[in-house]
């Protein structure tokens, strides 16, 4: 006994041993790995509000040039000085304007170029005098930030305020040209180290970048990505072997994502060693557990699969097996107690088959008593009623009602077959159109004669249709029972042309059916009880159901599910 608690405390201990330590290990790990990435990811929103703070400084610089110029009195005048001064003075006044659009430059290394184009004459200055340059003043029809080709410009125009829909009142265009090589030059400062890399994505297509970025990552991006101004997002991206975070950062006036990404696996990898090192270690200790709790089970398996025997042979119905092997450990209690449950479990069913025995005797009884009195008072009255004026009808009455009785007083067996349960009922049937109008038809398969039936199945349903149904409907004078058999099921289907019922009214009564006690009073008694015994015969598949017929009264259909192993009985299943 002391052998086996502590065998039992050393797995228990061995399992919590290494359940706590990998659980600690796993927090401390995740932890670290969490901390490390948040100061990187501060670290890099931190580098990325620095180039914001210089992007805006800059565009503050482009914006302000632009206006200075546009608002400038000898660019507004330009063109009325070039008609009314001479060629050397208009010549002198358009030097003096690109003399002072070059000297803004010398004090700016943000701005490439700046340039002043007059629409009407299509004159056109700037520090840039090459051809191309004036080409995207032409274009401008409001000021604002613009996007030409894979430069970014600043266009101020004049008059300041134009007509919604009339370019055309421009007289003149200011643009200011950023430098492009300079904005690329920002990035490195946006950056942690070799592993990170930085870019920007102007109106989702235009990438500015020193580096060439990954097509799968900037797609990944591009699909993520959300113009909010005042917020640094932050979007996790991982391929076959590297794993990204990228924050990215919008510039609403120029309509540009400036976007980071770093890949982590190079921070990591410390943490990556130490968790390696401590997972083989874990798994050497596991090793040598697993090979310890395996040499213990391995001296118990035998006992194992003997019990796992034994209770297969109990499953199948065999009460009767015993365990009689000897053993000298722990295993001697457990076979005790096994033989001395399946001893109870045999003594129970011994008890319990008795006990069904002497219920459904009862319950036979019961039903008996439930259709003689009432059926053989309204007989005995028949019988007394036409003694003298038709004695056929005292010799009909008295032959159907003295094999109606003599089935019911000799039932002393549990099963009879369909063709006698049928036969029952016809006797009934029989009786009672005696005594009243009533048409019958009683429809049985020759194959099915024979079949197998709880007895008194038919008969309280017939009843029913009589007392309930046409007893209830003036003029009501059918009942018709057809039997048949679909695939695994046969279907008896009694029918009436009484009274009936209306949909939520069978839907009650299938309610009621279905309670494991039966109604109180006498009314539904019947019906319940056939119900109760063809799912405790037969299976929950069987049963009672009822529908609205073509008469417009009321069809009870009694389902019996056949077996569907060869060689099983249609009797009584024990339950």
């Amino acid at each position: 006994m002391i052998r086996k608690m502590y065998m039992k405390r050393f797995i228990y201990f061995f399992i919590f041993f290494l359940l706590l330590t990998l659980s600690l290990f796993f927090v401390m790990n995740r932890l670290s790995s969490k901390t490390l990435e948040e100061n990187l990811i501060a670290a890099s929103k931190n580098q990325l509000d620095y180039v914001k703070g210089i992007l805006d400084g800059i565009m503050y610089e482009a914006n302000m040039y632009g206006v200075q110029f546009a608002s400038d009195n000898d660019v507004r005048f330009y063109q009325r000085h070039v008609i009314e001064l001479s060629n050397y003075d208009s010549q002198m006044k358009k030097n003096d304007i690109v003399d002072r659009l070059k000297q803004t430059l010398l004090s700016s290394q943000s701005i490439e170029s700046i340039g002043i184009y007059w629409r009407s004459e299509e004159t056109f200055l700037s520090t840039n005098n090459t051809r191309e340059a004036k080409l995207p003043f032409m274009e401008v029809h409001q000021r604002g930030w613009q996007t030409v080709g894979d430069s970014l410009y600043y266009f101020a125009v004049y008059p300041y305020i134009q007509k919604p829909g009339h370019p055309e009142s421009i007289q003149y265009v200011v643009g200011v040209k950023l430098n492009t090589n300079y904005l690329k030059s920002l990035l490195k400062k946006a950056v942690n180290n070799d592993s990170s890399n930085a870019f920007f994505l102007v109106n989702h297509h235009l990438l500015w970048s020193e580096e060439e970025v990954d097509g799968d990552l900037l797609k990944a991006v591009t699909d993520l990505l959300s113009p909010q101004p005042d917020a640094t997002l932050k979007f996790d991206y991982h391929n076959n072997s590297d794993d990204y975070y990228v924050l990215s950062r919008f510039i609403e006036p120029i309509d540009t994502y400036l976007i980071t990404y770093t890949r982590t696996n190079d921070f990591l990898q410390p943490l990556d060693r130490s968790r390696k090192v401590f997972l083989i270690s874990i798994l050497a200790v596991l090793t040598l557990g697993l090979f310890v709790i395996f040499t213990f089970y391995r001296n118990y398996y035998r006992n194992i699969r003997l019990m796992g025997k034994k209770f297969l042979q109990v499953e199948q119905g065999n009460h009767s097996t015993r365990i009689t092997e000897n053993s000298d450990n722990e295993f001697y209690s457990l076979f005790r107690s096994f033989n001395h449950m399946v001893a109870e479990i045999q003594g129970l069913f011994v008890s319990l088959k008795t006990e069904t025995e002497l219920r459904r005797s009862a319950e036979m009884k019961q039903l008996q008593a439930q259709i003689n009195p009432h059926f053989l008072y309204n007989s005995l009255f028949f019988i007394m009623s036409v003694a003298r004026n038709s004695p056929d009808a005292v010799m009909q009455m008295s032959k159907h009602l003295a094999e109606y009785y003599r089935y019911l007083t000799k039932l002393d067996r549990h099963e009879v077959t369909l063709s006698s349960e049928l036969q029952l009922a016809e006797h009934f049937l029989a009786i009672m159109a005696l005594s009243k109008r009533i048409e019958y038809r009683i429809d049985l398969p020759a194959e099915l004669a024979s079949f197998p039936l709880m007895p008194l199945m038919i008969q309280p349903v017939v009843e029913n249709a009589i007392q309930h149904g046409i007893e209830g409907q003036q003029g009501a004078h059918r009942v018709t029972v057809d039997v048949k058999q679909t695939e695994a099921v046969i279907v008896i289907k009694v029918s009436d042309d009484g009274k009936g019922l209306q949909p939520d009214e069978i839907r009650r009564l299938e309610a009621r059916l279905e309670h494991e006690n039966p109604p109180e009073g006498s009314r539904g008694l019947g019906l319940w009880n056939v119900n109760r015994r063809l799912k405790n015969t037969y299976g929950e598949l069987s049963g009672l159901q009822f529908s609205v017929n073509d008469w417009g009264g009321l069809s009870v259909l009694l389902f019996i599910r056949i077996p569907a192993e060869k060689g099983e009985d249609y009797a009584i299943v024990n339950r």
